[in-house]
């Protein structure tokens, strides 16, 4: 049997198909997924679920002219699949191919991009507004999980919804977004099925009342006058309908006929409308439907039981057992942050607030300011949602909460949405709070350790992998993992020096290997704390005694980054005058390459960029 997906290249090709070929072509659409996915990594189980939905959605809308907006674009796949990308799938989360999230610099049928969730609704309404505006009469459609839900941003967005709008909202429930989802929506969803149920019930009512004889017809004509008030007390109305946006569920999302009856009449109604589906997350692949969460996203990793989030949580348990007022909170991170494991131990004292960053930094000051002691985790690509939460609510009031970044330093196979590299900028002008980066799984528990009673707000930020056996043997060889704030790796006498912190460390032992094969030596500074600066000042100044080369390594921005702070304070000092001086970080970018490279490279933080800062005499990167 020949297969119809070879003979997909754009969206026009799916408008011939018969039902059969629709049903093969899902099919082999769900194969070419677990096939390509299994290989480059990324996310599985969600794209299984939406795929009669997308081809649905591309024979009854006309894209690039009509705009769908995926929420988050993890669930993108079988569209970019559909609009002429299938070839370059094996380039899928690999540095410079395709994304695994929409993006509008890769093709003009992503008319948004994302990476976040909970924006989609936002930019489709404006999206809409705009062509409204302009004279245009596109249709807008935005795809959006149940998970999308539990974040506010939807809500405001609804609030502003107007009706005369050419707007398609698709909801798609699946009860996930990567762990369960939680809160009053997510529960609210699950029951929901009004417009079928009311309207079965509705023609019922009128069939029976018509057939009284005299007094029947009169009183459905009165009925139908009052129906919204029949609708509110006898069979409740859904919470989109009073919004006053109409609405149209629930759809069997696995149905790809019944799809595209929805969607058409959505198209015919020419106004916003809500479109309830009902999907299976990981739908034809028998591992993904069992474990739908497992299979979120697929990585090519180690065990995970052996990294830092895995670490902390540890830790965190044991410190629970002595310690009540200790609480845990995360945004719909429970499996990525490893949090999920405390929440079976103490679930009371466990907080999912759903894809809701800024609420649960606040929440968390709730909780201090009654002297709970939280720990919140959110990924370093989250939290920079939440700025004004540790400003405002957090560090304006000195509240010891403890903000546990995970997922710092660049992310290559997820890209410029999902780069850790903005924490350490935007924490270190917000006063009063202490910032830390741990290396190794021994620093991390005697930084939990020594700031349990910190009075004031605290950022520990961590890798997403396991630690480094060559950072421990190069840095820590005394056994001593309590110095802060930090290490010291001597080589020999020279004057050739290098501070830096996070991951990017193991960068500046490679290149003190390359200096070693041309005669040179490099001490390096590896700092576990970055803030109080004053106090990491005074920890560098005796190292700088006779060096002629300074070099600041940071896998972050380079404004307002470690590296800057370090550099102006000290030169302010006088402490490197005569030095010759540079900061390495990542300069005015967004760590974005449009084509395959070593983004260390790229961003001029590889070995071989390090080496040429202290044997070349006239630096050729300026």
């Amino acid at each position: 049997m020949s297969k119809i997906l070879d003979n997909i290249h754009s969206p026009d090709d799916l408008m011939f198909l018969s039902s059969d070929e629709i049903k093969q072509l899902c099919e082999e659409l769900r194969a070419f997924l677990v096939e390509n996915v299994s290989k480059t990594g990324g996310h599985l189980a969600s794209n299984l679920g939406v795929v009669e939905m997308t081809v649905a959605m591309h024979r009854v809308f006309d894209s690039p002219n009509d705009k769908i907006i995926f929420d988050v674009g993890h669930q993108s796949y079988v569209h970019k699949i559909l609009t002429g990308r299938r070839e370059a799938f094996a380039t899928l989360r690999q540095v410079g191919g395709l994304s695994g999230f929409t993006s509008m610099r890769e093709s003009e049928h992503d008319p948004f991009g994302a990476g976040h969730s909970s924006t989609a609704l936002s930019a489709a309404l404006g999206i809409a507004e705009a062509n409204k505006l302009l004279g245009s009469d596109a249709y807008t459609i935005c795809v959006m999980g149940d998970g999308a839900y539990t974040g506010g941003m939807v809500h405001e967005a609804l609030n502003n919804t107007k009706k005369d709008l050419k707007l398609i909202i698709i909801l798609n429930e699946n009860r996930m977004s990567i762990s369960r989802n939680r809160g009053n929506f997510s529960s609210y969803l699950s029951k929901v099925r009004v417009s079928k149920k009311y309207n079965a019930f509705k023609v019922k009512v009128k069939r029976a009342l018509s057939k009284i004889p005299l007094v029947g017809k009169p009183i459905v004509s009165f009925m139908s006058a009052t129906r919204n008030f029949v609708r509110g007390t006898v069979y409740p109305m859904s919470y989109f309908e009073m919004l006053g946006i109409d609405y149209i569920g629930v759809i069997n999302g696995h149905d790809e006929a019944a799809l595209e009856k929805a969607l058409r009449l959505a198209k015919s109604l020419d106004k916003t409308v809500i479109i309830h589906i009902k999907t299976k997350k990981g739908k034809g692949y028998e591992p993904a439907e069992k474990s739908p969460d497992l299979f979120h996203s697929v990585y090519q990793t180690v065990d995970e039981s052996d990294n830092f989030h895995s670490v902390f949580v540890s830790d965190l348990i044991s410190m629970a057992k002595t310690d009540e007022r200790i609480v845990a909170v995360t945004a719909a991170m429970g499996i990525g942050t490893g949090l999920q494991a405390f929440g079976e131990k103490y679930n009371s004292r466990y907080f999912d607030v759903g894809i809701a960053e800024a609420h649960a930094l606040t929440f968390s000051a709730g909780l201090c300011a009654r002297g709970l002691r939280p720990y919140t985790v959110i990924y370093s690509t989250f939290l920079q949602r939440a700025y004004d939460n540790i400003l405002h609510d957090i560090a304006l009031q000195k509240l010891p909460v403890r903000i546990m970044i995970d997922r710092a330093g660049l992310s290559p196979h997820d890209g410029a949405t999902h780069h850790g590299i903005f924490d350490v900028s935007f924490l270190s002008h917000i006063p009063d709070i202490e910032i830390y980066a741990p290396i190794t799984y021994r620093s991390l528990h005697q930084v939990l350790e020594q700031t349990k009673e910190t009075p004031s707000p605290v950022a520990i930020r961590y890798p997403n992998q396991a630690q480094s056996e060559r950072i421990v043997s190069a840095f820590f060889t005394d056994g001593d993992f309590t110095s802060l704030p930090g290490k010291v790796s001597v080589d020999s006498e020279n004057e050739n020096l290098i501070i830096t912190y996070g991951s990017v460390a193991l960068k500046c032992l490679d290149a003190r290997n390359l200096l070693r094969g041309v005669g040179q030596r490099v001490d390096i500074i590896l700092l576990e704390q970055l803030k109080p600066y004053d106090k990491v000042i005074d920890f560098i100044l005796p190292y700088l005694r006779g060096k002629k080369k300074v070099l600041f390594v940071e896998e972050g921005i380079y404004y307002g980054g470690a590296g800057m702070i370090l550099h102006e304070k000290l030169s302010s000092v006088g402490a490197l005058d005569g030095v010759e001086s540079r900061v390495f970080a990542i300069d005015d970018n967004f760590a974005q390459p449009t084509e395959p490279c070593d983004i260390y490279d790229y961003l001029g933080l590889s070995p071989m960029h390090i080496k040429n800062f202290f044997t070349i005499e006239e630096n050729e990167n300026e």
